[in-house]
């Protein structure tokens, strides 16, 4: 056998007494921290985190992006879902898009003429994030908006200074940049990507900003702001409208929910990446994995198999319930799980077949499993084949606890770099490219429609022990972002990780055709799982991601009530505490 050097990167786990934040940005993670130093809890701290982010990591959120914020008010023991993700634009149709090639290999979803649903202007969607931000600090925000907001508006006024990872998302869209000649003027230096250490400034941003925290939700959603993004549409073949921001309102509602070996799991409703995340645990809760060794080729078939299964489901059935049923109480049943479980043999792969040329396409026409008699509704006569989202990779995600144990989970997202690189002049709004997570062509649960919601991948989690506060993760990632953070969860309450460990700790995805392994998982290993099945290709976790999802969460310790705050090793990832 050949043998190789590997490299290890680690981070510190952070412990600490009072409050937290983990996040991807150490100028947001200080910010989110000197908010809960101020007296704020974790809400006000999101707040600021979130519109900072906005600002300081521009190529993975937003103002006018998208997300989900999972809330667990500690004295209320209240537990709250804020959605705020994709909305096609009311004019949007199914066949807006002229489809020019086959489903592109890796996400499922048809090449369009001029990439028009990934860049430009008619691939802006409905924005959230301001909104789910106001709705957020209206529930449970306790310092006043301006001050949440005052932050993110010194850095955008007075700049900041790139990082290589800034850098390199700004050279990635380079061509994009020069097409749509404004963000070419904020982040290009000269023409060129600006060198790690030169401030990037985004004035217009920090006046608009400046307003949203005088007159929150609506200095986006309507008056001059929202006419000149309206106006920036009708000029460019736009479809987004004032009409379409001013009728728009974020989603307050009960989490999703499962339990795992007596924790409670909470996190967002469909269309989002985490029922296929309670999923999987629904599947693996029906094995003895804690008397498994860790990574072990047992383990890790089982995992796989679990995965596939979850994947299975949601490439047949998950889309936005609001345009067609989705059998979401039958995908999380417990004697569903069983049923699944119990097809998994421990010997061999049996899902690695060649279904699994085209995973979604496959399960959309010939579904594996039909959750429908475990669900709450009855089975309709007929559904539209699913399909998953395009699988973009520019998004954020950051985790708070406060002194009071007050949690937030909150992934949000440009959807792809920079979104769809459209930013209006004069206000510094990057609009985001919603309409690439819809599948282009007519006829599935994902086509496009008029106020339709795309499935998307995001996964924020928060977690009870004994109905208590015990941790929150979540990750930016695209796909992939949905087996890692089950797996995380396993090794938190399978194994007894710490945070920092869980996310540290070799990983496998099992989203698509080929399942992808950590090559720090030992060779042998590896072989079996090969040998008994699995399409196994081993790929390193790179700093921008890529094969792996890049966690970060905060878990508190039940014997000391510490926090313990963990990030993905690589790159700008911090977090800090006090």
């Amino acid at each position: 056998m050949n043998t190789r050097s590997i490299w290890r990167p680690d981070k510190d786990e952070v412990i600490v007494e009072n409050g937290a934040v983990a996040t991807a940005h150490p100028i947001a993670a200080q910010v989110g921290v000197d908010i809960l130093k101020s007296g704020g809890n974790a809400v006000d701290a999101a707040i600021a985190t979130g519109f900072c982010l906005n600002v300081v990591e521009p190529s993975s959120s937003c103002i006018a992006g998208h997300g989900q914020m999972i809330v667990h008010m500690a004295a209320e023991r209240r537990n709250v879902a804020i959605e705020y993700g994709h909305r096609a634009p009311k004019a949007a149709t199914a066949d807006m898009f002229k489809i020019t090639g086959q489903a592109v290999t890796g996400n499922g979803i048809y090449q369009v003429e001029d990439n028009a649903n990934a860049v430009g202007h008619r691939a802006v969607g409905v924005p959230g994030v301001t909104a789910g931000m106001c709705r957020a600090h209206e529930l449970f925000g306790t310092l006043p908006l301006e001050q949440l907001l005052e932050p993110a508006v010194h850095y955008a006024r007075e700049g900041f200074d790139a990082d290589s990872t800034t850098t390199l998302g700004i050279a990635n869209n380079m061509p994009n940049f020069s097409r749509y000649g404004e963000a070419a003027n904020i982040f290009l230096n000269n023409g060129f990507p600006p060198p790690p250490g030169t401030k990037i400034f985004q004035r217009d941003l920090a006046d608009t900003l400046e307003r949203i925290g005088r007159e929150g939700k609506d200095a986006l959603h309507r008056g001059e702001i929202a006419a000149a993004i309206d106006e920036e549409m009708k000029q460019n073949d736009g479809i987004l409208t004032a009409q379409d921001l001013a009728d728009y309102e974020p989603l307050v509602l009960a989490p999703a929910e499962t339990s795992y070996r007596g924790h409670r799991i909470l996190s967002c409703p469909v269309p989002a990446g985490t029922v296929t995340t309670l999923q999987i645990l629904n599947i693996l809760e029906n094995f003895d994995l804690p008397n498994l060794t860790h990574a072990s080729p047992e383990h890790l078939h089982l995992y796989i198999e679990a995965a596939r299964h979850a994947f299975a489901d949601r490439y047949s059935y998950v889309g936005d319930p609001d345009f067609g049923p989705v059998p979401t109480s039958g995908i999380l049943s417990k004697n569903y799980a069983r049923l699944l479980a119990d097809a998994i043999d421990p010997m061999t792969a049996k899902l690695e077949d060649e279904r699994e040329i085209q995973p979604w396409v496959a399960y959309a026409d010939s579904p594996l499993h039909d959750p429908w008699p475990h669900d709450s509704q009855p089975s309709p006569e007929h559904t539209l084949p699913a399909s998953p989202p395009s699988d973009g990779d520019c998004t954020t995600h950051f985790s708070i606890i406060d002194r009071d144990r007050n949690m937030v989970a909150c992934t949000q997202t440009a959807v792809g770099g920079f979104g769809s690189s459209v930013i209006v002049p004069g206000t510094g709004v990057l609009l985001t490219n919603c309409m690439v997570v819809f599948n282009p062509m007519p006829g599935t649960a994902n086509s496009i429609q008029g106020y339709k919601r795309g499935l998307n991948n995001m996964s924020p989690v928060l977690v009870l022990k004994n109905d208590e506060p015990f941790l929150t993760v979540g990750a930016p990632g695209g796909r992939r972002i949905i087996c890692r953070i089950a797996h995380i969860i396993s090794n938190i309450i399978d194994f007894g990780m710490s945070m920092q460990n869980a996310i540290t700790a070799p990983s496998v995805d099992a989203a698509e055709r080929e399942t992808f392994i950590d090559h720090r998982i030992d060779p042998e290993t590896i072989e079996t799982l090969t040998s008994i099945g699995h399409n196994t290709k081993t790929v390193p976790e790179p700093a921008t991601g890529g094969a792996f999802s890049r966690p970060r969460g905060i878990l508190i310790n039940p014997q000391t009530n510490n926090l313990h705050a963990g990030v993905h090793p690589f790159g700008p990832d911090q977090a800090q505490g006090y």
